[in-house]
């Protein structure tokens, strides 16, 4: 039982995070709102299958969008080699 608390918890095949926007469309019916349930879902899956979590992802676009130079950290903590 405690050796799955580390995992991403899955509603059948999809991430846990996925049934947020289909539970938004379902509680209010529009084609937008299905939509954004359906690229929600989507986005969702492909990180799933490309191995991440979301604050992994997050992580991996902020680091695409600053670059290596990160000014708020003194010189002698930065990490030469990562």
């Amino acid at each position: 039982m405690w050796r799955d608390t580390g995992r991403p918890v899955k509603v059948l095949i999809l991430d846990a995070r996925a049934c947020l926007p289909l539970l938004v469309f379902v509680v209010y019916w529009s084609w937008t709102t299905f939509y954004i349930a359906a690229t929600g879902i989507v986005f969702f899956s492909v990180i799933s299958w490309a191995g991440l979590t979301v604050p992994a992802t997050l992580r991996t676009l902020r680091r695409l969008f600053i670059g290596p130079l990160r000014p708020a950290v003194p010189s002698w903590k930065r990490r030469r080699l990562a």
